[in-house]
């Protein structure tokens, strides 16, 4: 290794200065863990074990943190261009097993396991260190196992700092066990970063090596005598088969990726990941390899080994019509979902002759025999095995995992051309199938009409494509432009309704914090000073609501375009009793024109007379003094002194509404969410069920059956509802059914939530309906995903077996 190569330098600069933080973080971690671990403890013996471990642990802290670097930059240095070899490595030499001390083979069994647990968590960054730090070490191709930074070194490193700190191997143990999710986390920060440096210095990724090996006998894997369990676990762990280093079983480190002709010539190759991993980022050339004769002759083997299947009875209609009654009697979200993959037998009347699996099979055979290039062969594979995964995909409903594998003939064909197309986020096909899946989450139910109205043009464009000999990409791109226009005739009433109910609730809001700004600045008036409660509440709520819709219908008409302001200092007046009973004369004069511009103002709000009435009431039981002295007067005068607007009930008005508004009543409280008029919510299609101005009774919320009843989430519901954002899908429960709807709108305060189910359908919460709803599992949040992106990421994702010895 080039220790001399300043970049390398500076990358184990880089991580030795983060090395005393992570650690101190891993132990934090560890001894938080130990501790809850503790107090859960099921024996005295366990709990004290606990006890001592985090104790200990905690002593440590500072001398691990400061050791740890050093450990790893000896590790980093010691590591050389052929690789390590593990302890485990060494014990598979049954001579030595004698001379091995049990806890030494535990330890290094226990290493094992926990960069077992860390690839999968540090995989995909881990792998952008491997191709560069190949190249800038010199390498030509992948050699994960002569990667310095590789995880087994960080794991050696710390294992053995433990060991010098403390001599209890079950406490060692137990700190390996608790500190592994922490390191997978801080190790997957480290390599980002790593990647970054060797990025930004210009450091190209470094190839793979491709070879054809005839098919191996099962006596290549059989161990040369006969070795205990040990031993054979020293062999399966010694080398890291992450990348090409590894090709296959029996195979060494730094040669190249091995493929058996006998397994590419199958119809279901069992591709490792490896090769497929490495065939999707081949860039020079690797798999443009010919095929030999071998490789036909299988795959004339295996046509005549299917078309022997195809004689194999087919399942019974009957008994896949009981399958289908039995759950549409399951409500919708309940169904578990149905089993599909490539060997599925399709509905005959649905998909026509590619429902058979036979047929399919034979398509993807005659199509390897037709090939020359191993890339072609391959390519055939990957489009099979992602065919596969997405149709293994739970998040999708079954029959639209059925037309992805109806599918294959024609994405099988395009490989022949270009076999690597599905690497493509703009492909057609890719496109085609990634568009369709994203499109079906609209739907939850398998047998409602309108999910079959979207299926079934799916279903011809599907056909049409399997009927074409070709392998055009454009076939592909005006089938998905088919289906994008019809999808789009469809959402175009839906979305003309949806704008007018996102309209008004953007109004409301706009509204309301126009009103929450009004409503502060007459605080700051000095009339508000003793005045009534009531009156407060009223200027502070409806009448800043009053003011803000007459400014934003009226923008160019100055701030008070009916006097909505003014009135404010005749409604205060009004209501100060040591004034009006020395000017009752004006009194009369102002209260009649001051009470119209009101309920004028109410009106066009919308605000309803019983919203309001509590106020009036208020509103005359203030001013019954004035009226009083008016009819002393007028007694005494046998005249009266003119119209008489205040007569009248003023109802049954508690006391405490007529006080002083307290300190808490003269400072304005923003609203908690929009005030919406019940126009506005009958003209936008607002869910009448939900009421808005306070919490919904559960009645009015949903009509909800029993069994939801019965299954209460166990999940936070206000970070369930906190984790929404505007485009999720959930399930809704409501007037009887389970509805498929989308989040399209969350006021600013997060206080108000609309969403739209088919039809354009508006339901609209407060936050306190919806957490409700989650609380009782009557609002589910649904999982959506790039699908096609899921599946190649799995397809090449490494398993939790296939990891690094330490």
């Amino acid at each position: 290794m080039p220790a001399e190569s300043p970049l390398l330098e500076q990358c184990f600069s880089r991580v030795l200065r983060a090395a005393p933080g992570m650690l101190e973080r891993l132990i934090d971690n560890t001894i938080e863990g130990l501790q809850q671990a503790e107090k859960q403890g099921g024996n005295t013996q366990e709990r004290e074990l606990m006890a001592r471990a985090w104790w200990v642990l905690t002593q440590q802290r500072t001398t691990l943190s400061q050791q740890f670097p050093l450990r790893l930059e000896r590790a980093f240095h010691q590591a050389d261009n052929e690789g390590q070899t593990s302890t485990l490595a060494r014990l598979s030499d049954s001579s030595l097993l004698s001379l091995v001390d049990d806890n030494e083979i535990n330890e290094s069994l226990e290493s094992a396991r926990l960069i077992q647990a860390l690839l999968p968590v540090v995989e995909q960054s881990l792998s952008m260190v491997d191709a560069r730090m190949s190249s800038l070490i010199g390498l030509d191709t992948v050699h994960a196992e002569k990667n310095p930074l590789r995880p087994s070194v960080f794991v050696r490193a710390l294992r053995d700092l433990l060991a010098e700190r403390e001599a209890d191997p079950q406490v060692r143990s137990l700190w390996m066990q608790r500190m592994a999710p922490a390191l997978g986390k801080a190790l997957c920060q480290l390599y980002e970063q790593v990647a970054v440096m060797l990025q930004k210095a210009n450091v190209q990724e470094a190839g793979y090596r491709v070879r054809l090996v005839a098919d191996f006998q099962p006596s290549q894997l059989a161990p040369e005598s006969t070795r205990s369990w040990l031993e054979d676990d020293a062999r399966k762990h010694a080398e890291d088969p992450r990348r090409d280093g590894v090709t296959s079983p029996g195979g060494r480190p730094g040669e190249p990726l091995a493929l058996r002709m006998g397994d590419l010539a199958r119809e279901r190759s069992p591709l490792q990941h490896e090769v497929m991993q490495a065939f999707l980022g081949d860039r020079q050339g690797a798999f443009d390899q010919p095929l030999d004769n071998a490789f036909y002759e299988q795959v004339r083997r295996e046509l005549t080994r299917v078309d022997a299947f195809a004689r194999l009875p087919m399942q019974d209609p009957q008994a896949l019509e009981r399958e289908h009654r039995q759950r549409r009697e399951l409500p919708a979200v309940d169904r578990p979902a149905r089993a599909v993959d490539i060997g599925s037998q399709l509905d005959k009347e649905r998909w026509g002759d590619w429902a058979n699996p036979h047929e399919r099979s034979r398509v993807l055979l005659e199509l390897k025999h037709q090939a020359d290039k191993v890339s072609q062969a391959v390519g055939l594979d990957v489009v099979r095995k992602l065919v596969n995964q997405v149709a293994g995909d739970p998040l999708l409903l079954a029959p639209v995992r059925e037309a992805v594998v109806a599918l294959e003939p024609a994405l099988l064909r395009l490989a022949m051309s270009e076999p690597r197309y599905f690497n493509r986020e703009d492909h057609p096909a890719r496109q085609l199938i990634e568009q369709v899946a994203q499109r079906s989450f609209r739907y939850n139910d398998e047998y409602a009409s309108e999910f079959e109205s979207f299926l079934d043009p799916v279903r011809t464009r599907v056909q049409e494509l399997n009927a074409q000999d070709g392998s055009d990409p454009a076939a592909f791109a005006t089938a998905l432009a088919d289906l994008q226009t019809s999808w789009a005739s469809v959402d175009q009433e839906e979305q003309e309704r949806r704008y007018r109910q996102l309209e008004a609730v953007r109004l409301a809001e706009e509204r309301q914090e126009l009103a929450d700004q009004i409503a502060w600045e007459i605080s700051n008036r000095p009339d508000v000073f003793n005045a009534p409660g009531v009156v407060l509440d009223f200027l502070y709520g409806s009448w800043s609501l009053v003011i803000a819709s007459a400014q934003l219908a009226n923008p160019d008409a100055g701030p008070d375009p009916h006097g909505y302001r003014k009135v404010i200092g005749h409604l205060l007046w009004s209501t100060r009793r040591e004034v009006t009973l020395r000017q009752p004369r004006q009194l009369f004069e102002v209260v009649p024109a001051m009470l119209q511009t009101l309920r004028k103002g109410l009106e066009e709000l919308g605000k309803t007379p019983e919203e309001t009435q509590t106020f009036f009431d208020a509103l005359l039981k203030l001013h019954e003094p004035v009226l009083k002295l008016r009819r002393m007067r007028a007694r005494a005068d046998g005249a009266s002194s003119g119209p008489v607007p205040l007569e009248g009930d003023s109802g049954s008005v508690p006391l405490e509404l007529l006080a002083p508004a307290t300190a808490e009543q003269q400072k304005p409280r923003p609203a908690e969410q929009p005030w919406i008029g019940v126009r506005e919510r009958a003209s936008a299609g607002f869910d009448d069920t939900v009421v808005l101005d306070h919490g919904p009774a559960e009645e009015d919320l949903v009509d909800a059956p029993e069994e939801v009843h019965a299954e209460p989430s166990e999940t936070d519901p206000a970070m369930v509802l906190t984790g929404l954002r505007a485009g999720d899908w959930v399930d809704l429960y409501s007037d009887g059914q389970w509805l498929r709807a989308e989040l399209v709108w969350a006021s600013s305060k997060s206080s108000l939530f609309m969403f739209t189910s088919r039809g354009g359908r508006a339901h609209t919460m407060t936050r306190r309906s919806c957490e409700k709803l989650l609380a009782k599992r009557w609002l589910r949040p649904v999982v959506t995903r790039a699908v096609v992106k899921e599946a190649l990421h799995k397809m090449v994702r490494p398993q939790a077996d296939e990891a690094v010895a330490a």
